[in-house]
């Protein structure tokens, strides 16, 4: 097992303006549901990237939305999920960077995730407490079921006491930190 360096930024001074990466590297923007990974990644790739490829779940649950809108979410959910992993591996198979959102809470698509980046994967943690998530869930007018949240909550704390063994670098941010954060470079990005 590799040993993994976990940075985590303990005072202003500390904080990157911006986080560089190699280029041909896959980065998981991870955290509980409502931490500000999707807030994250429209404010720092609004146009998709620039060269970058965005996996953001919400891309997809947009896409079904046209075709599936009017049954309730719970219905159409794992078709998102599975059109989600689906549209992840396939991107993997092509060069240059990868920016994934990816709530990390769950051991079987950290593992996918691993298994078909063929590159060093780079983890970003969004570290929140449960109260920060649920209102970034209010304000998004998108609520977690309560069980479902307890669940991703306690998973997390194992993601954060041991980060994936493979991972590149481990990089864990509060949401104040994240929002100070100005840009993620790849390469010649």
């Amino acid at each position: 097992m590799s040993a993994v360096a976990v940075e985590r930024p303990v005072a202003r001074r500390d904080l990157a303006a911006e986080l560089r990466y190699d280029r041909d590297v896959v980065l998981v923007v991870a955290g509980i549901p409502g931490a500000g990974k999707t807030t994250l990644l429209r404010r720092l790739f609004p146009d998709g990237g620039d060269g970058v490829r965005v996996l953001d779940s919400d891309h997809t649950r947009t896409w079904w939305r046209r075709y599936l809108g009017r049954l309730p979410y719970r219905y159409w959910r794992p078709v998102v999920h599975l059109t989600h992993y689906a549209r992840l591996v396939r991107a993997m198979r092509t060069p240059g960077p990868i920016v994934v959102h990816e709530c990390a809470t769950r051991p079987w698509a950290r593992r996918l995730i691993f298994r078909a980046a063929r590159r060093p994967v780079h983890l970003l943690l969004l570290d929140v407490s449960p109260a920060e998530a649920l209102a970034g869930q209010v304000a998004r007018n998108r609520r977690v079921r309560p069980s479902a949240f307890a669940t991703h909550c306690r998973n997390w704390q194992q993601v954060l006491r041991r980060p994936h063994p493979q991972a590149a670098t481990v990089t864990v941010m509060d949401r104040a930190q994240a929002a100070r954060l100005e840009a993620i470079r790849f390469g010649g990005c």
